[in-house]
Parts: C-alpha cells; sequence; structure tokens
C-alpha cells in the first residue's frame, strides 16, 4: 500500500500540466475535473504513504503491485469523464465507458469511443500525458525502486526490461531522460513542418507512447509531418538499449571541431565511434522483418510498397494510427498485419506485442526441435553470444502461448457480435498488443460483454499477462512441487 501510495502520487504529479492548459485556455468545467482528479490522487498518495510502511516487496508482491495499480489508476482517471459527462446513459454505462476510455490510454492502446466527440482539449492532453506516462513503462521501471536487485532480474527477463546502468533507478533516469529528449526534438519538427504547439506535443505524446490516438487525423497532415511521424513510431519501437548507446555515440563526437570548422577532426571523431554496436541480433531481426511484412503486404493487397511500408510500420511500433483501409487490403492483407501486430516491435522498447527477440527464440526452438526428438537433448540458444537459459525459454514461449489464446478465444467471443472473423483476429490482437487499430468505429453504444473483452485484453496486453498469474500463485515452492512442475 505504501508503494501504490507513491505511485499515485507521481500519478497526481503528471496530471498537473493538463491543469495548467486548461486554466490557460479558460476550459473551467475541465480545470475543475481535472483538479480533483489531481487532489485525489495526490491525498491517497500521501495517506498510504503516511498510514503504511514502504519495504522491499517480493516476486508476488511485485506482480500484485502492479496490476492492482493499473486497476486503481484507471479508476481514479474516470473522474473528468464523469464530471463533464462526456457519455451518456446510466451510471453503469457511463463506468463502462470512461473506464474503457482510461484503460485504453493507461495502456498505450489508443482505441476509443469518443470517434466525433467534442472534447476539451485540456482533457485530451491529460490523456496524452496518461498515455506518454504508459508508453514510458514508468510502472514497470519504479517497481525496481521497492524490489531487490538480485530477484529483479528474474522479473525484468519476464518484461523484456534491462538495466542500463548500475542500478534499477539509474535506468529508470536514463529511460525518462531519453523519453524527454526524444519528445522535445519531434515536437520540434513537427512544428517546423508547419503544426502549431499544441498539435505537435499532442502527436509526440501519442506516437511516440504507441497510443496513435492524435487529435488531428495524420492523413490530413502535410507529408513532411507524415515523414517525421513514420521515424518516430520507428524510433518507439527501437530498444532503449538502442537509444542509450545511439545518444551516447552522439555525445562523444567532437562537435566544437565542428563549429571552429575543423571538419576533419569532427570527420575524425565520428569514424572512431563503433557504430556497429547499434546492430544487436534483435534488431538485425526486426529490420528483416519489416521488409519481409513490407513486400508480403505489397504483394497480397496490392497497396504500394511505401504505403505498405508505412502501415507495417505503424503495425509493427504498436502505434495504431487508423489510417490502413482494411476493406481495401482484402483478408490476406489484414491477417499480414495480424502477424505484424502480434510480433511487435523490441523488446524493452514502448510498444506491445510479443516482442522480436520472443519470436527469434520461437523461431530457433521450432529449428532445434527435431534435433531434441533424435538426440534427447535439448540443443543451446545463444543470443549475442551467450546462452539463454532453459527457464529463460520456458517463460518466452509460455507468454507467446498465452498471447496467442486470449487472442484467439476473444476473436471468437466477437465473431457473435457482428465481426467476420478476420475482423474479430484485427481487433483481439490490437487489443492484447496495445495497437488500438480497429476495423470498426466504436461508439458507446457498443455492446458490454466485448467491450469488457477488450478493455482485459488491453490491460493484460500493457502488464504482459504473466504477473497477474505469478500475483495470484504461492511464491515459495518445495523441492517436490519444483520437480514436479520440471
Amino acid at each position: 500500500m505504501a508503494n501504490l501510495g507513491f505511485l499515485l502520487q507521481i500519478s497526481g504529479i503528471f496530471t498537473l500540466p493538463a491543469i495548467a492548459y486548461a486554466l490557460y485556455t479558460n476550459e473551467s468545467n475541465a480545470l475543475i475535473a481535472l483538479l480533483i482528479t489531481a487532489i485525489v490522487f495526490l491525498c491517497m498518495g500521501f495517506a498510504l504513504n503516511a498510514l503504511c510502511e514502504r519495504k522491499n516487496l517480493n516476486l508476488r508482491q511485485s506482480c500484485a503491485l502492479l496490476a492492482l495499480f493499473y486497476v486503481v489508476v484507471t479508476l481514479i482517471n474516470c473522474i473528468p469523464y464523469f464530471y463533464l459527462h462526456i457519455f451518456q446513459g446510466s451510471i453503469l454505462e457511463q463506468l463502462s465507458n470512461s473506464w474503457f476510455e482510461t484503460i485504453s490510454a493507461s495502456s498505450t492502446t489508443g482505441l476509443t469511443l469518443m470517434e466525433g466527440m467534442t472534447v476539451p482539449k485540456s482533457l485530451m492532453l491529460a490523456r496524452g500525458l496518461s498515455e506518454w506516462v504508459g508508453g514510458l513503462g514508468i510502472v514497470f521501471i519504479l517497481l525496481s525502486s521497492f524490489y531487490p536487485s538480485e530477484r529483479l532480474d528474474q522479473y525484468s527477463k519476464a518484461l523484456g526490461f534491462e538495466r542500463l546502468a548500475s542500478s534499477y533507478k539509474g535506468t529508470f533516469l536514463i529511460v525518462l531522460i531519453i523519453c524527454v529528449t526524444y519528445t522535445l526534438i519531434f515536437s520540434a519538427f513537427l512544428m517546423v513542418t508547419g503544426l502549431d504547439a499544441f498539435t505537435a506535443f499532442h502527436t509526440v505524446f501519442t506516437v511516440f507512447s504507441t497510443t496513435g490516438l492524435t487529435v488531428v487525423s495524420v492523413s490530413s497532415m502535410p507529408v513532411a509531418s507524415i515523414v517525421v511521424i513514420t521515424f518516430m513510431m520507428l524510433s518507439s519501437a527501437f530498444s532503449f538499449v538502442f537509444h542509450f548507446k545511439l545518444l551516447s555515440f552522439i555525445a562523444k563526437i567532437d562537435w566544437r571541431r565542428l563549429f571552429s570548422r575543423n571538419r576533419r577532426r569532427f570527420l575524425l571523431s565520428i569514424s572512431r565511434i563503433k557504430w556497429k554496436e547499434l546492430l544487436s541480433l534483435e534488431l538485425k531481426c526486426y529490420l528483416v522483418l519489416l521488409a519481409f511484412l513490407t513486400f508480403a503486404l505489397w504483394g497480397v493487397s496490392g497497396v504500394n510498397p511505401l504505403q505498405s511500408f508505412y502501415h507495417v510500420v505503424d503495425f509493427s511500433s504498436s502505434c495504431g494510427l487508423n489510417v490502413v483501409n482494411f476493406q481495401e487490403i482484402g483478408e490476406a492483407g489484414k491477417m499480414i498485419l495480424v502477424a505484424t501486430m502480434f510480433i511487435g516491435p523490441m523488446s524493452f522498447s514502448i510498444g506491445g506485442g510479443i516482442r522480436v527477440l520472443r519470436a527469434y527464440v520461437l523461431g530457433k526452438s521450432l529449428v532445434t526441435l527435431p534435433k531434441t526428438f533424435l538426440t534427447g537433448k535439448i540443443p543451446k540458444i545463444k543470443l549475442e553470444g551467450d546462452d539463454i537459459q532453459l527457464q529463460d525459454i520456458l517463460i518466452q514461449l509460455l507468454t507467446i502461448a498465452l498471447f496467442a489464446l486470449l487472442a484467439v478465444g476473444a476473436a471468437w467471443i466477437l465473431t457473435n457480435y457482428g465481426y467476420s472473423f478476420g475482423d474479430a483476429m484485427v481487433e483481439s490482437v490490437s487489443a492484447v498488443t496495445t495497437t488500438g487499430d480497429s476495423p470498426k468505429v466504436l461508439t458507446p453504444a457498443f455492446p458490454i460483454i466485448p467491450k469488457l473483452v477488450l478493455m482485459m485484453l488491453m490491460f493484460l496486453g500493457r502488464i504482459e499477462i504473466i504477473p497477474p498469474f505469478v500475483a495470484l500463485t504461492k511464491e515459495e515452492v518445495t523441492k517436490e512441487e519444483y520437480y514436479q512442475i520440471v
């Protein structure tokens, strides 16, 4: 409870920029709604911090905190929707619709029931900030502040989480700096291409967080803006390890020589940097997948190569800009995009899906399967020269299986509510991978059962499915139970 209180205080602090913007734009009702939300966050957080004692958590407790945080925060974020009467109907209908919106935002999915509605800009900014924080993965990283390092290594492997510094707190600061840096850079580029400051910043909040729910349709933006957004989506799909190395290399360049017009020394400093270190095995696999899926979509749908690449980047980064014409690409094209979403971006990145690293482990496991049958031995799978432990392989394969089971099961439910099987697969995979590209326009009148199904998929997809199961199981395992499991 004390750790939850600290996280609620952090959430309250991230509401303040939207409050300031509501004051600036004189949106009085939205200002009151956001103030109430911030006060609830801060007061609840302060009370839990004051009344409870913060301690290091074990693995089961950390997973419970992770799930509890997403439930509590999304419920508190419903307050502005209730206060402003964004949705009509009974209390239950208002709650389900508002909760759908807040889960979609915090999970960085981007599905919405507010298509065509007039919503205060400050509320959209608050939602954008919620999406940005969700894309940052702030909860995953802040949990490390409460968790012993030697046990967090196991937890982080299940989440595709890596250390960028000697401590996980240092990693959090580095990731935060990276996100702020890219947010400022891409916002500046979008303003140069002709977007106003609010649209530019909101677009970066939503695209770089892989939510994709922009206030202005990307299709109507200038070509230069679309190019910037494409690079932004690619950046969000790359691992934070890649960004950390890239920014470190850029910092090592002797920029003083450039300004002193000593170009030779400047170029020499660039040539001395080991740029090849940026090309990790997972990055190579991701680039190969982008090329393969682009040509596959081009071949089956007839959409030109540039548009196909744009769609593949959109879906593989889990951004979900809702710019694809699903009727135009046909059923085969839908399945290509379903596979693209399901694989998703690199591990330890902003997007969702099983991640490229897990796809690589699955591929290597299938390749070595005949040898296992013939010899009875489990061949070793290497990653960047190191052997992947068997327990890590099992966790990755289990996660893939759970993603697939959830997606197919949810698609079967959606077929009972007017979806074709192809559209149902797009919708369910889009939700569980937190992509948010929907083949249908969702409205507040959307039936409650499929709405709850999509909410569950978005929630489980954001926290990587396994933590809720860990939270509900015994932490200690006896030797007899261990051998039984093996």
